[in-house]
């Protein structure tokens, strides 16, 4: 009996040494020539990492478009066509209402895509909009695809437009697996009237057999801004107003979620509209940081002596238990890193400072725990739950918060004090008991 208690405690001791390992050094893996570490980065805040500027200005260029005599729009020039400079912009859609409304669509876009951290300044004079971004490897992508125009339309051979943004209801991804892998759709649902026009676009442009036995196909292109994403025509009616487009198919994970993202941006930008107006990226630079290495060396030491004070009067008052106790506490940093890890919580200075105050509990936590046993008194472990309850429901209130600074430190401050609780009890308590016993 003595025996299975002394192998729980040395598995207990291993499974955290274990964890302290991945979590301050990592798991290493072969990919190609290198070795990468498999545990995600942590999301660090602009604070911290610096942030890129991304400055969008009304795109003043012109086109050059050639006329006909009868005023329409023809491609080579000729004897009786006249060529004309004519702006991307109109001057009659430089409207206040239109910038503002091309602001709420770069939001719309930004929170799509899940960008939690970004500081939006807008001109209403001019429609300038600057973009301030976490300094990462997916800043181009997102300052390329939230000033796309987004310009959705269904046109026949003559370009003439059937289908536009306005008809649309509601775009999503789909897959579904197959012999060939895994193939990626976007599914397009369009509103009461669009479901009507692509019921009758699809008895109208379909195949045909003439008396003379020849084919004839009357076709339609779907096009974003002016990239065509399907030409097709239709073997038969479409009267639900949903419209599947396969983007793609593989069985490779890296492919599957390139093909995932591209889709998920084109239902983004179907979601989100069109913009009313045209931009262009004026320009794009790196901000550093005000916060060096510098900045946190005086607290990190003054912070690390006094934790190694705080160990030793573990240690020092409750002996054998402490140096338990002391095991586990590392234990709960690298556990509470871990999962700050891979819940991709955003960390800022009040982060860091939530991470701090969260030690600090699970220390206190950890003191309530030894003196319990010490008095062989349980109450006294009921009145640090007491004191952590109350503090983990505020943790989740601010969490829900949009300011990000709050936002940050009420998720870490969660997660930290609800591995304080769930940690404790499972490891701490197990491996103090399992000790005690063995007396």
């Amino acid at each position: 009996m003595k025996t299975e208690k002394t192998l729980k405690k040395v598995l207990i001791i291993l499974f955290i040494i274990l964890i302290s390992l991945i979590s301050f050094g990592g798991i290493f893996v072969q990919d190609t020539k290198f070795v990468k570490n498999i545990i995600p980065e942590y999301q660090l805040g602009t604070d911290l990492t610096g942030s890129t500027i991304v400055e969008f200005k009304v795109n003043d260029e012109t086109n050059t478009v050639i006329y006909d005599k009868e005023g329409n729009i023809v491609e080579e020039e000729g004897e009786d066509t006249e060529t004309k400079e004519e702006p991307i912009n109109p001057k009659e859609i430089l409207t206040e209402e239109n910038y503002l409304l091309s602001k709420d669509i770069f939001e719309q876009r930004l929170k799509a895509m899940n960008v939690e951290e970004y500081i939006l300044r807008f001109n209403k004079n001019d429609g300038k909009i600057v973009l301030q971004l976490p300094d990462n490897s997916d800043v181009s992508f997102i300052s390329q695809y939230t000033a796309v125009k987004g310009a959705f339309t269904v046109v026949n051979e003559n370009d003439e437009i059937l289908l536009n943004n306005t008809h649309l209801k509601e775009a999503k991804v789909g897959y579904s697996n197959t012999e060939s892998g895994t193939v990626i759709y976007l599914n397009v649902q369009f509103n009461k009237e669009g479901t009507q026009i692509l019921k009758d676009i699809t008895n109208t442009y379909i195949k045909t057999t003439d008396e003379e036995g020849n084919e004839e196909t009357k076709e339609v292109s779907f096009k974003i801004d002016d990239t065509i994403i399907l030409t097709t025509y239709f073997e038969e009616e479409i009267t639900n107003g949903a419209v599947q487009f396969s983007m793609g198919a593989t069985n490779s994970t890296e492919e599957l979620n390139e093909y995932i993202k591209e889709t998920s941006i084109l239902a983004i930008l179907l979601n989100t509209g069109e913009l009313p107006i045209t931009y262009t990226i004026e320009d794009m630079y790196y901000m550093m940081s005000d916060i060096t290495v510098e900045t946190f060396l005086i607290p990190t030491i003054i912070i690390g002596i006094i934790i190694i004070i705080a160990i030793i009067f573990l240690i020092a008052k409750y002996k054998k238990n402490g140096l338990l106790a002391t095991i586990c506490f590392i234990g709960y940093i690298a556990t509470l890193l871990l999962i700050i890890r891979y819940t991709n919580v955003i960390i800022n200075l009040t982060g860091i400072a939530g991470i701090i105050i969260s030690i600090l509990l699970n220390y206190i936590f950890t003191v309530y725990l030894l003196n319990s046993y010490r008095k062989e008194d349980n109450k006294i472990i009921t009145q640090a739950l007491c004191i952590l309850i109350p503090a983990i429901i505020i943790s989740v209130i601010l969490s829900f918060a949009k300011w990000l600074n709050i936002y940050s430190f009420g998720m870490v401050t969660f997660w930290g004090i609800l591995v304080t609780i769930i940690y404790n009890f499972i490891i701490t308590k197990k491996l103090i008991e399992l000790s005690n016993k063995n007396n």
